[in-house]
């Protein structure tokens, strides 16, 4: 068997069976459900450095992870690695990847060179499809996941037995983990979960967690605000790794009981901004909200969100301008706009005075950024458009 350096590969199944007696266990805790876990040195050489085990060689760990059927239907299960990368001079062969469910290996760019490119065990082709080395693409487009050597990076498996697909979310930390297109395993049928782990070439292995059910990469978050507008109670999500194109639906503690309040349909956007069923939310009150996003995983939040609006504190009519202060959020954006009467259908953006750093004030009619929680604007009066409005815009 050709040892490569550089190649960190994990699977669903043991990679290799070594006739190779073990040096040295290494103990680390499962970071969903604090169990330990002993990653042995079956071949090669190891030493702890601090959190991480430094090796070059191989580490096998039994990690049993049962898939379960979740809320979407899918019968899933994730595992999650923090590794140190080393490149790969070139990809290895069939025979050293085995039965793995699923694996990655970083190729250098060139001789010598700092940079490499992530391939991915699996097959692109689901009417006949050939396990092979493929570039792991971003999802969504055809852009790869690039690696410098040595850099630490979070690498994420979900495993989708239902499918017999799976994707990898990469990323510097936790929260900025990026979907992979999903990719075809041929090792997946009669399975139900995940065996255990390989890493074999040369790296550092810090850090993993396992989960079984609905899962996205276990660092998957929601960003949530609400918002009382004159159009209504306005919602804004920011997901981080989207996995889907189904819908991402709010629902609010009322009374003791979930009630939904509100579902926009996902488009891979990372941003969402949706308005509020009428008449079920308060402006004012605060709620518990939970979010179910789009492949059925709930974020509920920790404490309970207050339904903000923004209030107009004074109004003072001068001959050529209205000085207008109202509250506002220290780094968010406003705008206003103006119309002919309250019931126009089109409102336009209107071009004001609005204060900017050093004591100076800014002109036009594009979103303004507060700096603190209450602002102060100066409205050109207008005959023709009287009426006005302040948004937020993000």
């Amino acid at each position: 068997m050709k040892h490569v350096k550089g190649w960190i590969c994990f699977a669903g199944a043991l990679l290799c069976s070594l006739a190779v007696q073990a040096q040295s266990g290494y103990v680390l805790t499962n970071g969903v459900d604090s169990s330990v876990t002993t990653f042995t040195n079956t071949l090669g050489t190891a030493e702890l450095d601090g959190t991480m085990i430094v090796f070059e060689g191989q580490l096998d760990a039994d990690i049993p992870v049962n898939a379960v059927v979740g809320t979407n239907g899918y019968l899933l299960a994730s595992l999650q690695l923090l590794t140190q990368i080393k490149l790969f001079d070139e990809l290895p062969a069939s025979n050293e990847v085995g039965t793995a469910q699923g694996a990655v290996a970083a190729l250098r760019d060139a001789p010598e060179s700092t940079t490499g490119t992530f391939y991915v065990w699996g097959s692109t082709n689901t009417v006949t499809p050939v396990m092979e080395w493929v570039p792991l693409y971003q999802s969504g487009g055809t852009t790869p996941f690039d690696v410098t050597d040595g850099s630490t990076n979070y690498i994420t498996f979900v495993f989708n037995y239902t499918h017999n697909r799976y994707q990898v979310f990469i990323g510097p930390t936790p929260t900025t983990q990026v979907a992979s297109k999903a990719v075809t395993s041929l090792t997946m049928h009669g399975e139900d979960g995940i065996n255990g782990v390989s890493l074999l070439g040369a790296g550092g292995l810090e850090a993993f967690s396992s989960a079984a059910g609905v899962v996205g990469p276990l660092s998957a978050s929601i960003s949530f605000s609400v918002y009382a507008t004159a159009d209504g109670i306005l919602f804004i999500l920011d997901p981080v790794d989207e996995q889907g194109s189904g819908w991402f639906t709010v629902f609010a503690n009322i009374n003791g009981t979930w009630v939904e309040v509100g579902k926009v349909q996902a488009d891979g956007s990372g941003h969402y901004e949706f308005l509020a069923y009428p008449g079920l939310l308060q402006v004012g009150q605060s709620y518990a909200f939970k979010v179910i996003d789009e492949i059925g995983n709930p974020h509920e939040l920790a404490d309970p969100v207050a339904i903000k609006s923004i209030k107009m504190e004074s109004v003072v009519m001068e001959p050529d301008v209205m000085v207008v202060t109202f509250n506002t959020e220290a780094g968010k954006s406003y705008q206003v706009i103006s119309a002919e009467s309250l019931s126009a259908a089109t409102w336009t953006a209107s071009a004001i005075y609005f204060p900017v750093a050093g004591g100076n004030w800014g002109y036009g009619s594009e979103p303004f950024t507060a700096g603190g929680t209450s602002t102060t604007v100066r409205i050109p009066r207008n005959t023709e458009k009287a009426f006005f409005k302040i948004r937020k815009t993000n």
